[in-house]
């Protein structure tokens, strides 16, 4: 699966993105929500995580700006913080595609909203608003 993550923390990219790796997932690095924006229009991923504490835009714009563009309006997203978890919460209530981690969370955490959100209905996807399913060609 290609993975982009957006978080200035770099101690946790440097346990992260090698164990993503491990696991069979190609894992891409943004400095900032920013630059995610830009590199989402560039390239197709199939999981979107992002810090919600940012700069240029916090992980709640860039969430709110994937879910306006068509290829991504459904797509496997993951929030996390240490400090806004309240926002992230009700995020993640109103969104069956969306998780919320706060920080710290464990490896398990991780993989456990990663399978919740990827594991798709065969023949199609919920629409953001939970509409009924399609065939996916």
């Amino acid at each position: 699966m290609n993975v982009i993550i957006a978080d200035d923390d770099q101690n946790l990219l440097a346990m992260l993105v090698p164990h993503l790796e491990h696991s069979g997932h190609k894992a891409e690095l943004a400095a900032n929500g920013g630059e995610l924006l830009k590199k989402i229009k560039e390239k197709r991923f199939d999981l979107i995580i992002s810090d919600i504490n940012m700069p240029v835009f916090d992980g709640v714009e860039v969430y709110c700006k994937a879910r306006a563009m068509h290829e991504y309006a459904a797509a496997p997203f993951i929030l996390w913080s240490g400090l806004e978890s309240a926002k992230g919460q009700a995020l993640a209530k109103a969104d069956h595609k969306l998780r919320f981690l706060k920080k710290p969370f464990s490896l398990a955490a991780l993989h456990k909203a990663i399978d919740e959100i990827t594991d798709l209905p065969y023949f199609g996807d919920y629409g953001p608003a939970g509409g009924k399913p399609g065939i996916k060609l």
